[in-house]
Order: C-alpha cells, then sequence, then structure tokens
C-alpha cells in the first residue's frame, strides 16, 4: 500500500475533492474568505432521498475543545461537518457525543442528521493518508508510562514537567505523546495545566492497543504453600528488589470477586537460585502457584500502591492483565473496572 503524506490543511481540502464518494457527496463552495471563518468547505450530501448540507471544517489535529467549537461553528441551517487525515474511534466517539458528523481521507465516515445515517470505514487498498509528522507509538511499553500516570490520577491537573519527572521520559518525548493525546481527545491543556478528559476511552484504546506476549517475560513456580497471603508475604520480605503484585492476588485486594488461583507479581529480574531455596520454589512450565513477570519496561513499578503491606501495580494495569489470561481473569478485569473506587485513592 501506498502512503502519501498530507502537509497543510489546503492539501487535505484538494486531497479531499480526490477521495469524496461523488455519488454521496459534493462540494458545492469553498468558504476560504468568510470573514466570520466559519467553514473551510461546504459540503452537499444526498441518501436514498435524504439531503442536506454541510460545514465543513477541515482540521489537520484537533482537541475534545476544538469539536465542541466545530459543532457551534455551521452558518444556518448547515450541519457541522469535522474532515480530517485520520479518524480515530476515539474521535468518532466524541463527535458522536457532541452531535458531529465526521469523516478522513482515509474512508471513515460517520454522519448522523435527521433522514441520513452513514457509519461505514472502508480504506483505500491503494493508498493511506497520513500527516506528515512520524506516527506517534502511544501505547508502546515506554511510552504507556504516560497513560499509567493519566489513569493513576485521572482528576489531577499536571504541568508537562510533572509527567517527565514522574515518567522518566524526556521532555520532548512528553510533548509529542501529550499532543497525540489531545488529538484523539483524551486530554486537554498545555504545557502547565494538562487533565485527562476520557478516562474510558484512552483505557479502551490501551486495551486494544495491548501486547501481553510483547511486554513480558514469564516464569512459573510450584510451591509447597497454599495461604497465597502468607507466601506473597514472604516474597515481600525474603527477596531483594522492586516487586508489584498483579492480577487475581492485587484485584482480590482491591475489589475481591473471585479466589486468586496463583500470585503473580512482576519484578525486575526473576529469583535468584537463593531466593527460590528460602521460599521452597521449583520452576515449572505450567500449573505454577506463583507466575512471576519481567516486563519489557520498567514503567510499571511507577504507579505502586500499598495494601496491607503489598505493593501493588495500579488498577489499570491489573485490570489490563487480568484480560490476558483465563481462569475468569476477564471477569475479575470487568468486577474491577466497574467498582466505584476503580483508579481512585
Amino acid at each position: 500500500m501506498n502512503e502519501q503524506i498530507i502537509h497543510t490543511e489546503a492539501e487535505l481540502r484538494d486531497t479531499l475533492r480526490k477521495v469524496l464518494d461523488s455519488s454521496i457527496f459534493r462540494i458545492i463552495n469553498d468558504d476560504l474568505r468568510s470573514p466570520q471563518g466559519r467553514s473551510d468547505l461546504t459540503i452537499h450530501a444526498e441518501v436514498d432521498g435524504h439531503a442536506a448540507t454541510f460545514s465543513a471544517a477541515c482540521k489537520l489535529s484537533f482537541t475534545a475543545s476544538a469539536i465542541e467549537k466545530i459543532a457551534v461553528s455551521a452558518s444556518g441551517s448547515n450541519h457541522p461537518l469535522l474532515v480530517t487525515v485520520r479518524l480515530s474511534e476515539s474521535s468518532v466517539e466524541e463527535c458522536r457525543q457532541r452531535g458531529i458528523s465526521c469523516l478522513d481521507l482515509n474512508g471513515r465516515v460517520w454522519i448522523k442528521i435527521p433522514g441520513i445515517l452513514i457509519d461505514r470505514n472502508v480504506p483505500s487498498f491503494s493508498i493511506r493518508y497520513r500527516l506528515a509528522e512520524s506516527d506517534i507509538r502511544f501505547f508502546s511499553p515506554k511510552s504507556t508510562r504516560l497513560a499509567r500516570a493519566l489513569l493513576s490520577h485521572p482528576d489531577r491537573v499536571w504541568r508537562q514537567q510533572d509527567f517527565a519527572e514522574l515518567t522518566g521520559l524526556s521532555q520532548g518525548l512528553v510533548s509529542r505523546l501529550l499532543n497525540h493525546a489531545a488529538r484523539e481527545g483524551w486530554v486537554e491543556g498545555r504545557r502547565g495545566d494538562w487533565k485527562l478528559t476520557h478516562f474510558a476511552l484512552l483505557l479502551d484504546e490501551w486495551k486494544k492497543a495491548d501486547e501481553w506476549s510483547k511486554r513480558i517475560t514469564l516464569k512459573q513456580y510450584s510451591t509447597l504453600s497454599n495461604d497465597f497471603s502468607g507466601f506473597a508475604r514472604g516474597l515481600v520480605e525474603k527477596t531483594t528488589g522492586d516487586i508489584a503484585f498483579t492480577q487475581w492476588f492485587a484485584a482480590n485486594l482491591r475489589f475481591p470477586y473471585t479466589q486468586p488461583p496463583v500470585v503473580s507479581a512482576y519484578r525486575r529480574e526473576f529469583p535468584t537460585p537463593e531466593e527460590k531455596d528460602a521460599l521452597n520454589l521449583r520452576e515449572v512450565n505450567d500449573g505454577g502457584k506463583l507466575w512471576v513477570f519481567v516486563p519489557r519496561d520498567t514503567g510499571v513499578f511507577q504507579a505502586i500502591r500499598r495494601i496491607d503491606g503489598f505493593p501493588l501495580v495500579c488498577d489499570a494495569q491489573i485490570y489490563l492483565d487480568l484480560l490476558q489470561v483465563g481462569l475468569r481473569g476477564p471477569d475479575q478485569a470487568k468486577a474491577l473496572r466497574e467498582w466505584e473506587g476503580f483508579c481512585k485513592s
């Protein structure tokens, strides 16, 4: 598949003329010189005998607040329409909630007004359109440090410097990640007052992008102990280095729903021979009562919460880790997320 880079909003408008489904949409005129600056294009649509005219705002990038402004910018009886290079599903959802239609150059269309409903995603097989800037891997193991910080403190107002200090990411990377998150509608703000605006959308996008097998290495260990709480306390007391519990054991301490079938924890390294002897551990291929995860990125340790002396990863991480396994893990994940205390202090 070929790629075409869109550098300017003028290129966006010109390309739109080529990719619009002419059987449905027709550009009536450009409103580029409108003194009110109310729209970039006027587009007419007709479906099954129903017709409508849209005031289309062409945006390379946008935030949730920009979408809200588009909602009130349409002139006269025209309907507001956001046109961009690529729409994420979270951006489409934001438009849905605000009653704004939207479409992009890559075949995503959401139109809902009286008499007309178009909801389709039919990308071209010959060409893909994207912005000139390099694609941001917002949910790479390292970059998820920012998502973890936002979800762990959903009501906090952040300075950009705060993110850099907490996550250990460079100021430049933090800036690029925040700008991407703003375009997706997950956050709003400027350098000194960033805040999370769509908790559920950000978590859902992380869930869709999460690649469990690529972010951890797992080893299982057998033990004679059936007292998971006592065994977990032994892990804390008889081992050294960072440790943070996750999955069922951690979720049970946050919001009990199912009995933990195993104890699972993140560590920077697997247990040493001395630690295995102290805990009577034996490495096994399957069926172990202890699962140890060595993460590809140590950001999992950045938002630790302690309950009854046990260090736990943040609630969002517990939730994502439970979705990756059987043994009623997804059931526990769903219950944890629906709990009113999820991701709260």
